[in-house]
C-alpha cells in the first residue's frame, strides 16, 4: 500500500534529496520545483532505448544491477517496467531515500543493498543481464581493475556513463573550472598500459558519508583518457563496445571538450 501524503512529507522532510525528483503522488515529489526525473532525464531515456533493443518489451526475466544507485531513480524506473532490479549504494543517507521509493511503490522486484561498489563481485551478488555503472567509474582509484571485476558479474550488457580525462594539455585549458585534474600519467594494470589524470575528491580523513557527490572509500580518483577507457572496457571482456550519442548530441561540444563525459554500451553475445 502506498505511503500516505503525511508520511511521505515527514520522511522527505528528514532527508536531503539532491538528484532525483520523483513524483510520489499528486501532492508530493522528492525535489519540489525540479523537473520530473522520469519524464525529462535524457540518460534514463537513452538507457531505456538500449534495453528495448537488447531485451524487447518484456523485462520480467531481466536481472539488473544499478551500481552506485544514489537515490534510486534509475532503479525505480527499470523496476516499474518489470525488470528485477538491485540497487547498490555505499551511503546510508542515499539508501534511506531509495528505500522510501521501495516502500511507497511496493515493487517486489526492486531491492537495495548498502555496499561499496568495490565489493560488487559475482561470488557475492551473482550475475546480471544488465549492469548500470552511471557516474561511478570516475570516482574510483583503480578503474581498470574494477571494470574487470564487474565484467564477471555481467551476462549481456554493461552501460557505463562516465567522465574521461583530456589526452593532451591543450585541451585542459577548455575544461569546466570544477574539473581540477592533474598531469597526464601512465599506469600499468595486468600487463596493459593506460593513461589518465588524478582528480582529488575530498581531503584525506574527511567523512565520506557527508560527501554525497564524491567517491566513498578513496579520496582521489583516476580518470582514464577516452582511448584508455574504450580499450579497457573492450579488454575487460566485451567484444562489442559503442558510444551512445542520442542523449548528448545537442550538447556535443560540452560533453567532448568542456565537460568530457560519455555513455559507452558494452555487449556480449547472447548465450
Amino acid at each position: 500500500m502506498p505511503l500516505s501524503t503525511e508520511e511521505l512529507r515527514k520522511r522527505i522532510g528528514s532527508q536531503q534529496w539532491t538528484a532525483h525528483n520523483i513524483r510520489l503522488n499528486s501532492e508530493c515529489t522528492t525535489r519540489p520545483g525540479e523537473p520530473d526525473f522520469h519524464e525529462t532525464d535524457l540518460r534514463l531515456h537513452a538507457i531505456l532505448r538500449v534495453m528495448d533493443m537488447l531485451f524487447g518489451p518484456r523485462l520480467e526475466q531481466v536481472r539488473v544491477a544499478d551500481l552506485g544507485c544514489l537515490e534510486g531513480g534509475f532503479a525505480l524506473a527499470l523496476a516499474q517496467r518489470g525488470a528485477q532490479v538491485l540497487g547498490i549504494e555505499a551511503r546510508r543517507r542515499n539508501i534511506e531515500k531509495a528505500e522510501l521509493l521501495r516502500d511507497h511503490f511496493g515493487l517486489p522486484n526492486l531491492s537495495f543493498q548498502l555496499s561499496d561498489v568495490k565489493d560488487f563481485k559475482a561470488d557475492r551478488f551473482g550475475q546480471f543481464d544488465l549492469v548500470l555503472a552511471l557516474g561511478i567509474l570516475y570516482h574510483l582509484d583503480q578503474p581498470v581493475e574494477w571494470l574487470r571485476q564487474i565484467s564477471a558479474t555481467t551476462r549481456r550488457a554493461l552501460i557505463l556513463d562516465t567522465h574521461f580525462a583530456p589526452a593532451d594539455d591543450l585541451s585542459m585549458s577548455s575544461l569546466d573550472s570544477r574539473l581540477t585534474l592533474g598531469p597526464l600519467e601512465r599506469r600499468t594494470s595486468g600487463g596493459s598500459t593506460v593513461e589518465g589524470r588524478w582528480f582529488h575528491e575530498f581531503p584525506e580523513g574527511a567523512d565520506p558519508e557527508a560527501q554525497l557527490w564524491a567517491s566513498y572509500s578513496n579520496h582521489k580518483s583516476f580518470w582514464l583518457t577516452k582511448e584508455s577507457l574504450v580499450r579497457s572496457v573492450a579488454q575487460a571482456g566485451f567484444p562489442l563496445v559503442f558510444e551512445q550519442h542520442d542523449y548528448s548530441c545537442n550538447n556535443y561540444g560540452l560533453f567532448n571538450v568542456t565537460y568530457p563525459r560519455c555513455i559507452l554500451v558494452a555487449i556480449r553475445e547472447a548465450s
